[in-house]
Order: C-alpha cells, then structure tokens, then sequence
C-alpha cells in the first residue's frame, strides 16, 4: 500500500460535496463554513486513519496561510473518511 500526502481541504471539499455544498460558494474567512468543514474532515480522517500525521499550513510571505496537509493517508483511508462524512450528512458539520 502506498501513503501519500494530501491537503486536507481536498477532503473537506469531497465532504462537502457529498452533502450537497459547493465549496466555492463559502466564506473563506477564518470561523466561517470552510473551517467548520475543514474541522469535520480533521476528525473524521482521525476516526478511520489513526495513523494520518497532520501538517498545519504556516503564514506565507504575502500574510496568507499555505494549506494543511495530511500525510500517511492511504486512498483507502481518504475513502472511509469521505464516506463517513456522506452517512453523517450535514451533522458532519458540527
């Protein structure tokens, strides 16, 4: 099995998508849906890939932060978390 890294907004943007949000249309600003949405891919990655090692984005030279990224996340594990955040729907949001 090959690990591999990924953004953690790739996974909360699928998450999203699968409840019927279109991740273009948040806010970006910090505390806003974005984030709640990033929240909810954190720990359901968490819950099916105990082994995800979680880097946070640092501030760029421009004052904007660089993306979070989720490294030892096999396709297999980035699939569980997807459908697990598809079975909870919205509440995934919490």
């Amino acid at each position: 099995m090959v690990r591999q890294f990924v953004t953690l907004d790739s996974i909360a943007r699928r998450i999203a998508a699968e409840a019927g949000v279109a991740w273009h249309d948040l806010p970006d600003h910090p505390g806003f849906s974005k984030g709640r949405w990033r929240d909810a891919a954190r720990r359901l990655i968490q819950r099916s890939a105990p082994g995800a090692v979680f880097i946070d984005g640092v501030r760029q030279w421009n004052g904007k932060m660089s993306d979070d990224l989720v490294v030892n996340l096999s396709h297999e594990d980035a699939r569980r978390a997807i459908e697990q955040g598809r079975r909870h729907g919205r509440r995934a949001v919490r």
